[in-house]
């Protein structure tokens, strides 16, 4: 029983980390605190409820309900909710930690998908993508968002220009 619960948990705190990739964080002890927590070996699966406050490294999850359900030993899917939740990790080679926004959000292992609903947001730095609905696919590198039907809003975008990496003042030659 030890066995399946540690397995449960640490597959918990691999939902972002190929999301947003800091290589160190999974190497990290998980810290976990909830109101309440439900296992169910049989089905595999696992529920933690009522302020659910999540850290391993710099990942981090603040949600009220975070549900993980295993297949054949391995994560299959992950569930947050909250109003909103909120996922945070540094990514390797990076200086802004990525900041993801919404009620509702599905982590997908197998496909290394992560989709934000209701209120969706990502932030880095000072980029900003927000709409109703925003998919990640991180094994291709390709980011989705649209309205929800019958919905007046529009998928919203703040994306910074790249700071030049040669970006010397021009200096005087002196006169001869």
């Amino acid at each position: 029983m030890y066995r399946v619960k540690s397995c449960l948990l640490a597959s918990l705190c691999l939902c972002a980390s190929p999301v947003l990739a800091l290589q160190t964080d999974r190497e990290q002890p998980i810290h976990l605190q909830a109101d309440r927590v439900e296992i169910n070996e049989k089905q595999a699966t696992s529920l933690y409820q009522g302020n659910v406050h999540l850290q391993q490294g710099s990942l981090k999850i603040d949600a009220e309900e975070v549900s993980v359900q295993m297949r054949g030993g391995k994560l299959d899917v992950i569930v947050i909710r909250g109003k909103p939740a909120i996922l945070e990790q540094l990514p390797d080679n990076q200086n802004d930690l990525v900041r993801s926004r919404a009620e509702y959000m599905e982590y997908y292992a197998a496909q290394e998908r992560l989709l934000l609903q209701t209120n969706a947001q990502v932030t880095q730095g000072n980029n900003l993508f927000q709409g109703d609905h925003i998919e990640y696919d991180t094994l291709n590198s390709v980011v989705k968002a649209h309205k929800d039907p019958g919905s007046d809003s529009r998928v919203h975008a703040i994306i910074q220009p790249n700071e030049k990496k040669d970006s010397k003042p021009a200096v005087d030659k002196p006169k001869p």
